[in-house]
């Protein structure tokens, strides 16, 4: 549900709903949400709860579906930019320009797991962060504009907050409707998919992961009745899908498959899809047929590299024999994994690359891995364990302040030039609806022909895979049609 730029909202009233009175006294807040992986934006309904429930009046708004109109930015207290992940960050950033250019007077902060990261730069901006644990702080910040606080906001600043709290049931009223993101593709066709997560943070702490600067090996449970209350607001607008966002969702097993056990319950009919570490599949694979019995269609596993020498120094807690014997747990389990990686790091050859290839093709994974994958360059935002490691090497450039992220080369330049390449051929296949199989030939033969090596005849590309419709990621670069998108209208 797109609302117009010819159209704009009034504060008290939300779209395709009666007009509900604005509370006395309370911000104007917009919530602005930029990319979340083609889901309906949580972090703006997890915000727009807490918010609301503390008396403020709040607008919603997601450039990723949303027109960025000057109409809707108009007579705001406070604007607050969702920045849950890379990607997000650097969209929110020019989403953040754009409106200082425009000289709206609001007040702006981004809040979320990339915010605290990001503080130093984004004050030179005059923007404000909540991170961590943010609904807290996101009230305070609107308590502080609507003159009933006045003393620091939770997780301002650099200090992530990690508060342990009693979550609310996400307000999703106000949001685009959930035909207006991605759907899941399954056996009998494309469904409309919703979102949720279980946890917040992460248990571990691999060296390259955003969560890890931030949690630091924290891990915090969403109350099951307001996990399932959510799964039944988007059931009801019509979900026949959910994806448990978590991290990794067997951080918690009792907890996690407790939830997913009476949704599998409540809605025999409805699909998901998680994300396990690695060494979790292994670990737990006394759970994962349950798993596919409650409903679970597939898996989304962080495999990164097939270099264990790479693997050790990301802290991945598995090796590549781990990820071979993850991938026939899970075929024994009738579970298709869908891996992600880390294809190009300072430590990655090309050998390295081409040994990934070779184990997509010996796995038979060529649906199963969304081409974007094969172009994926290691970020390094402030705080990233990997920061100090790479500058002990003498290997860490400068941090990149329109890329939000630390520079690195390769010690052989032809692997950059390779992954510049494989970054621009997943971009034009996403674009072009290309089929997955055929672009991961393309992308194969490229890395063969950058080592000057004979390129193997092409295999079995394996099954379909069900999978959702979104065909871009949380730790890429932004697309030019991205970008394009984000001056006020």
């Amino acid at each position: 549900m797109t609302v117009p730029a010819s159209q704009p909202l009034t504060f008290g009233t939300l779209p395709g709903r009666a007009h509900l009175p604005a509370p006395e006294g309370g911000a104007r807040v917009l919530l602005i949400s930029t990319y979340e992986l083609g889901h309906q934006p949580l972090g703006l309904a997890a915000s727009a709860a807490a918010l609301r429930a503390a008396g403020h009046d709040v607008r919603t708004l997601d450039v990723a579906v949303e027109p960025l109109a000057a109409a809707a930015v108009r007579d705001v207290d406070l604007i607050a930019i969702s920045v849950p992940m890379h990607t997000a960050a650097r969209i929110g950033l020019q989403v953040a320009e754009a409106i200082r250019q425009a000289r709206i007077a609001a007040r702006i902060v981004c809040f979320g797991l990339y915010a605290s990261p990001l503080a130093a730069h984004l004050g030179k901006r005059d923007i404000e962060v909540i991170g961590g644990e943010y609904e807290a702080g996101l009230v305070e910040v609107a308590e502080q504009v609507a003159g009933r606080h006045s003393g620091p906001a939770s997780g301002a600043g650099g200090t992530p907050s990690l508060v342990r709290q009693q979550y609310l049931v996400p307000d999703r009223r106000g949001l685009p409707g959930l035909d207006q993101y991605a759907r899941v593709r399954r056996a009998d066709g494309e469904h409309l998919a919703g979102y949720v997560e279980a946890t917040r943070g992460c248990a571990h702490t691999c060296r390259h992961c955003p969560i890890t600067p931030v949690y630091g090996g924290a891990l915090r449970l969403v109350q099951r009745a307001v996990v399932l209350a959510d799964i039944a607001q988007q059931v009801e607008a019509g979900a026949e899908h959910i994806t448990f966002g978590d991290p990794d969702f067997l951080n918690a097993v009792p907890h996690s498959l407790a939830i997913l056990d009476e949704a599998h319950r409540r809605w025999p009919a409805l699909s998901f899809d998680v994300t396990v570490k690695v060494e979790h599949l292994v670990e737990h694979a006394d759970v994962l047929a349950r798993l596919r019995t409650d409903g679970v269609l597939w898996i989304t596993s962080a495999f990164e590299s097939c270099n264990d020498n790479i693997l050790k120094r990301l802290d991945k807690g598995h090796t590549r024999a781990d990820m071979r014997h993850a991938l026939a747990l899970t075929r024994a389990a009738g579970l298709p994994v869908r891996p992600t990686w880390v294809a190009f790091t300072p430590w990655t050859t090309l050998d390295d690359v081409i040994t990934m290839f070779d184990f997509i093709a010996e796995e038979r994974l060529q649906r199963a891995v969304q081409p974007v994958q094969y172009g994926l360059r290691l970020l390094l935002p402030p705080g990233s364990p990997l920061d100090d490691l790479l500058a002990a090497e003498g290997r860490l450039g400068p941090f990149e302040e329109s890329l939000l992220t630390y520079t690195w080369r390769s010690l052989d330049p032809r692997v950059d030039v390779l992954q510049a390449e494989l970054a621009s051929m997943a971009e034009a296949a996403a674009e072009a609806g290309a089929d997955d199989a055929s672009t991961f030939e393309r992308a194969r033969a490229a890395a063969y022909a950058a080592a000057v090596r004979p390129m193997p005849r092409p295999s079995d590309a394996g099954p379909d895979v069900p999978g959702l419709t979104e065909s871009w990621f949380c730790c890429a670069e932004p697309t030019a049609g991205q970008l394009a998108a984000l001056s006020l209208v």
